[in-house]
């Protein structure tokens, strides 16, 4: 009987960090903006395919395009500082 309430022991544990996994997954970059309060910002992702992404990356107001793929991260170019928002009108 302690073998049988053993093994259900472990099913549970094992469904209840497969679910957390899920969840972390899903959330993972609403989870991210929320605890990195920071000078980089994502602005934008995209799936271009084969795993690969492209990544709108925001710091300081500096935009850049990176390429994120299984092998690595690159720098793909650097745009300009984006314009502030006009407060006076």
């Amino acid at each position: 009987m302690a073998n049988f309430a053993s093994l259900i022991l472990v099913v549970l544990l094992l469904g209840g960090l497969v679910a957390a996994a899920v969840l972390l997954r899903r959330y993972r970059d609403r989870l991210g903006q929320s605890f990195a309060k920071g000078p980089i910002v994502i602005k934008g992702i995209t799936n271009i395919g084969d795993g690969s992404r492209l990544i709108l990356v925001d710091i300081d107001g500096i935009r850049a395009v990176c390429g994120v793929g299984r092998h690595g991260v690159g720098a793909i170019t650097l745009l300009d500082k984006t314009p502030e928002p006009d407060k006076g009108a």
